[in-house]
C-alpha cells in the first residue's frame, strides 16, 4: 500500500470541495493540516485492504485510494458530529466549566447507540473514539456500531474534572 507525502495536491486536484472542507473543519489541534492527514492516512487508511490498487482494476489512478479514504472520514466525521452532541446535552467548551466522563460519554452515545472512548491530555478532552464494524469494503460498505475493544476500551480520562476547552483562532 503506497504512503503519501503530497496529500494537499492530491486531495486539491482530485477533490477540491473535499478539501475545502478539511481545510475549514478538519484541523489538527497542534501541527500542520498536512502532517495530520498524512498521519490519519499513513496510519489508518494504509490498513484497509479494499483500498489495496490492486482492487481498483484497470482504471486506477496513484491517489484514488486517498479520496475514498478521505471521503469515508470526512462523511463519518460529519456524521458523528461530537460538538454537536455535546452542545445537545449542555456540554459546551469553556476555560471554567468541568465535565465527568459519564456525562460526556452519555451525550456522544446519542450519536451511535454504541459506546464511545474519550482520550483526554492533561485532563483536557482531546478526542472521541467511535467504534465500528465494516459490512462490506470500506468504499460502499455500512458502517455498523460495535462495542469498544483492545486496550484503550476505557479511554484515559479521569472519572471527573474534565476540561472541555474552546479551541484557538489560528491567524492566517
Amino acid at each position: 500500500m503506497p504512503h503519501y507525502a503530497n496529500l494537499s495536491a492530491i486531495l486539491s486536484t482530485a477533490a477540491p470541495e473535499l478539501f475545502d472542507f478539511m481545510s475549514t473543519y478538519w484541523l489538527p489541534n497542534r501541527g500542520t493540516a498536512e502532517n495530520f492527514w498524512q498521519r490519519e492516512y499513513n496510519k489508518h487508511g494504509t490498513c484497509i485492504n479494499t483500498l489495496m490498487p490492486s482492487c481498483y482494476g484497470a482504471d486506477y489512478a496513484p491517489g484514488d485510494e486517498v479520496i475514498d479514504f478521505f471521503e469515508k472520514a470526512v462523511g463519518l466525521f460529519r456524521r458523528l458530529d461530537t460538538y454537536q452532541a455535546l452542545a445537545a446535552a449542555g456540554i459546551t467548551p469553556s476555560f471554567v466549566q468541568t465535565y465527568t466522563a459519564a456525562e460526556i460519554e452519555k451525550a456522544l452515545t446519542e450519536v451511535t447507540g454504541s459506546s464511545v472512548v474519550l482520550g483526554c491530555w492533561h485532563g483536557q478532552l482531546s478526542q472521541a473514539w467511535y467504534s465500528f464494524n465494516v459490512k462490506g469494503s470500506l468504499q460502499t460498505g455500512q458502517f455498523v456500531p460495535s462495542r469498544t475493544v483492545g486496550k484503550y476500551w476505557r479511554g484515559n480520562c479521569p472519572v471527573a474534572g474534565i476540561k472541555y476547552l474552546p479551541k484557538k483562532l489560528k491567524k492566517d
